[in-house]
């Protein structure tokens, strides 16, 4: 799996549970909305750590525990 998919399906993971819209997530990281949706749906194929800082800063979480998923094990993701 690349890194996209990973942030998206861990975006996914923190929305669920948290029973919030990306909506709501754009407006407390103060991200565009746009740029969350190209992220989301694949759009953007190398999201950059600025910007998951400001996602984890939205979701009130340290980066460690966004990253801290089997998505982002070395043996499951594709690095070019």
């Amino acid at each position: 799996m690349t890194i996209a998919t990973a942030v998206s399906k861990r975006i996914d993971e923190f929305l669920y549970s948290r029973g919030i819209t990306l909506y709501k997530l754009a407006k407390d990281s103060g991200l565009p909305i746009a740029t969350l949706q190209n992220l989301y749906r694949g759009n953007t194929k190398s999201p950059t750590l600025a910007v998951i800082y400001k996602i984890c800063g939205g979701l009130r979480i340290d980066v460690s525990e966004f990253l801290n998923s089997p998505f982002f094990s070395l043996t499951e993701l594709e690095l070019d």
